[in-house]
């Protein structure tokens, strides 16, 4: 019957006085994804990923030059270059295609290097986005705390005043002494304190919550408490926070399939056309072409090999402890998060239990204060506690609220 009574004077309070926009916490989160310089440089390297991937194309299929050569290499009085060598002149123009031949396991790890970054992005940017919604949630739900404790305590000021009223007259009649009638008022100022200091604090919170979102607007809007599903997460291996470890190791294997392609034989086949030429009294007969093929193959780079080898093992064995380490944090933080959920959980009921006692205490305090059957002491000192027992009750079911916020952001 108490809640029943508190819901009914919350609705009429939000309805008189609170005109503001609803925002829910999903406008807040599509804000953040869509106004994230982040989220836009992933999406931005991916994107710079698949141009990469067209270039290693580009570079397997026949590559055209356009050569050119003018020169004069003049002899005067006998003194000049030794027209043997120079030929005293040199024209060209010429058209030369190269394309490397048996390269096709050098292209396809070079594919996969790409498509291996590619993955490690789309992963790091859905952590971000995780990471992102989770820090909103969080900074949302702050909000959703300050604006309780701001409602709640607009009913207390409003039944306070309607007190203050019926005191006044009870204390001109004599039945109360004017020093009680003034800690009443004096506890009516600290209520009315309260309310503007809680004010501030939801402008900061709602400016806090703006700027992580992207979102310039200093309009005061409400918020509602979201409805937030805690799933318990399931096995590791397909966690996504294990799936970089994965994508790091894949990596290391792709480099060192790079590494040995690196010491592979190269061959190439080439040709050219064109006009070579150094006496132009005969240019017309000096049209020709020519084609062939090239052929390399390293022998010995001072152990290069063996050092890149040796580097890429290191990065293995490195991503290994990585791996092993945040494991262990990985299912330790789950284990705190549940066993947080379920203590806090506990307590809510037993504080609910507080509230009720409470509240009823409240009231029959005040069918006596009107007869006078009670201090006005007294009744401030009930009215602190069901203030104190609500104020926790807000708290521990926002905290609630964080805890299954940091579920969600763990979960697989």
């Amino acid at each position: 019957m108490v809640r029943r009574w508190f819901c009914i004077l919350f609705v009429f309070c939000l309805s008189v006085t609170c005109f503001a926009q609803v925002r829910r916490l999903d406008f807040y989160l599509q804000q953040g994804l869509v106004n994230s310089p982040l989220m836009k440089d992933l999406a931005n390297q991916v994107h710079s990923n698949t141009l990469d991937s067209l270039i290693i194309h580009a570079t397997r299929v026949p590559q055209v030059n356009f050569n050119g050569l003018l020169s004069y290499a003049p002899v005067i009085n006998g003194y000049g270059y030794s027209d043997a060598v120079t030929n005293i002149g040199n024209f060209a123009s010429v058209v030369n295609v190269t394309q490397p031949l048996f390269n096709r396991k050098t292209a396809v790890a070079q594919y996969a290097k790409i498509g291996l970054q590619n993955k490690s992005l789309v992963n790091t940017a859905s952590i971000s986005t995780r990471d992102l919604k989770k820090t909103i949630t969080a900074q949302y739900l702050t909000a959703c705390s300050v604006f309780s404790d701001i409602s709640f305590n607009l009913i207390l000021i409003r039944q306070a005043k309607e007190e203050e009223k019926l005191l006044n007259s009870l204390v001109k009649s004599g039945l109360y002494k004017q020093t009680d009638y003034l800690s009443f008022l004096l506890e009516l100022e600290t209520l009315e304190f309260q309310q503007n200091d809680l004010q501030t604090q939801y402008q900061r919170a709602l400016s806090d919550l703006n700027l992580l979102c992207g979102i310039s607007d200093t309009t005061t809007c409400e918020p509602e408490v979201p409805d937030l599903s805690g799933n318990k997460t399931g096995a590791t291996a397909g966690s996504l926070f294990f799936e970089r470890f994965t994508v790091d190791s894949l990596r290391i294997r792709n480099d060192m399939l790079l590494n040995e392609r690196g010491y592979k034989p190269r061959v190439a086949w080439y040709s050219d056309a064109g006009l070579i030429n150094n006496d132009p009294s005969l240019i017309y007969k000096n049209l020709g072409f020519s084609f062939g093929m090239t052929f390399s193959m390293p022998v010995f780079d001072g152990n290069q090999r063996k050092l890149n080898i040796e580097k890429l093992k290191t990065a293995e064995a490195t991503r290994s402890n990585y791996r092993d380490f945040f494991r262990v944090q990985y299912l330790q933080q789950r284990r705190q998060l549940n066993q947080a959920l379920k203590q806090t959980g506990d307590l809510i009921p037993r504080l609910n239990s507080q509230l009720e006692l409470a509240g009823s205490i409240v009231r029959q305090d005040k069918q006596l204060l009107a007869t006078g059957g009670i201090s006005i002491t007294d009744y401030i000192i009930a009215l602190k506690n069901y203030i104190a027992i609500q104020s926790n009750l807000n708290q521990y079911r926002i905290r609630l609220l964080q805890i299954i916020n940091e579920i969600n952001y763990w979960k697989d």
